[in-house]
């Protein structure tokens, strides 16, 4: 790798996982010359085979969908939920996306060599303008971490037989829980979390003794700086439970991709693009600590957005107008925003401007007159909407 230490490169990524492979390609699509360092000859085996139905918004995105499915992965929309006693059968009609890590960690390793990345098997770190750290919990750049929950300690194998269910399981003991699901290849991983004294005595014999690894959440709250950001579980890890891991991983890489383009090309937006990534790795932490707890305690989140009568009187508030980093084509740009609650910074909802609504109104208006002035520029359904989303989120309230 010697020949690499004197080139001139945009970016160089240390880790081929998902979030590495995510950036280093995302940065490629945008015309940087990009490197990425991997220590480990692919395909190598990994645990977290099971991704979560919002990953192929993040697919199509990097344009790889048809590779993904085609490449002969299984689908998965039932689970067999043992969590309050009784076994629940929940059936999605979204499925989650059940992979042989070793396969799709490749696969996305060779899409990034298809949009131009090169791709270099080794220890040694070249120069390059912008360094990504995606090694995930081994933290190469030694950023601060925090962490979001008490330690959790989860133990994997993998079990081989024709007696085990086709349906993902997840089951709690406890202040313990088990999870479990079939493989393409017909085995059957499963993960244990909490108790190291839970045993998988009665699944049978597995293919190899269980081995125990560190699965607490934690978060950086400094992920990205002037020359360099850190992806995936190098950011941020969330409980296992959710199994959004992936997905969190290489939502982490599109975002920070964009982010880093927006250093490197607009250094003026520079501010902007690291308050942006900043933001999304914490609201991503602090949305996955909130589902999680809600998981534990058995009380399910409702999403339902309020229904508000038409002669209801509805203010607004003033002060949750700011200006925000936002994502405008393949730049992060600072723009008119709305600051919910929750503190999330929101521009556009639907594709919707958000802020030029709320600054349209008087300070309190009638629910039917607020929906018939937004109506002169979106669809009536869609402005109900936006203002039940607005209530629901501390923006605006009934009074």
């Amino acid at each position: 790798m010697s020949r690499l230490t004197d080139v001139d490169i945009d970016v160089v990524v240390a880790g081929g996982g998902p979030a590495g492979s995510t950036t280093a390609r995302r940065l490629a699509q945008l015309g940087h010359s990009v490197t990425l360092v991997e220590r480990r000859t692919f395909p190598r085996p990994h645990i977290g085979e099971s991704l979560s139905p919002g990953v192929w918004v993040h697919f199509a995105t990097l344009g790889i969908t048809e590779r993904i499915a085609s490449a002969g992965f299984r689908l998965s929309s039932t689970t067999l939920l043992r969590w309050r006693g009784e076994t629940e059968r929940i059936v999605s009609d979204k499925p989650s996306l059940i992979v042989d890590r070793a396969l799709f960690d490749a696969l996305m390793l060779d899409a990034a060599r298809d949009a131009g990345v090169e791709i270099v098997f080794g220890i040694s770190i070249p120069r390059a303008r912008f360094f990504v750290d995606a090694t995930g919990r081994a933290n190469f750049s030694r950023r601060k971490r925090r962490f979001t929950a008490p330690r959790v300690i989860a133990w994997h194998t993998r079990w081989q037989g024709e007696d085990f269910p086709d349906e993902t399981v997840v089951e709690r003991c406890g202040d313990s829980w088990m999870w479990g699901t079939k493989l393409p290849d017909g085995t059957f991983s499963t993960l244990a979390f909490g108790n190291p004294s839970l045993k998988f005595n009665f699944l049978a014999s597995p293919i190899a003794p269980p081995h125990a690894f560190d699965a607490t959440p934690y978060v950086c709250d400094s992920p990205i700086d002037a020359t360099s950001a850190a992806v995936g579980e190098a950011a941020f890890a969330i409980d296992p439970i959710s199994s959004s891991g992936v997905q969190a991983a290489i939502g982490s890489g599109i975002t920070a991709a964009i982010a880093i383009h927006t250093i490197l090309e607009r250094p003026s937006n520079a501010e902007a693009a690291i308050r942006f990534y900043t933001s999304h790795v914490q609201r991503v932490s602090s949305q996955h600590m909130k589902w999680t707890t809600d998981a534990y305690s058995g009380e399910p989140d409702s999403n339902e957005l309020p229904n508000i009568a038409n002669d209801a009187i509805v203010a607004t508030n003033r002060d949750a107008q700011v200006i925000a980093p936002t994502i405008r084509g393949d730049f992060v740009e600072l723009e008119p925003a709305i600051r919910t609650a929750s503190g999330r910074d929101v521009a556009y909802l639907g594709g919707t401007p958000l802020a030029p609504l709320i600054a349209s109104l008087p300070a309190r208006t009638p629910a039917h007159a607020i929906v018939d002035q937004w109506s002169n520029t979106i669809p009536r359904p869609h402005a109900t909407a936006v203002l039940s989303w607005l209530v629901a989120e501390g923006v605006m309230h009934v009074v």
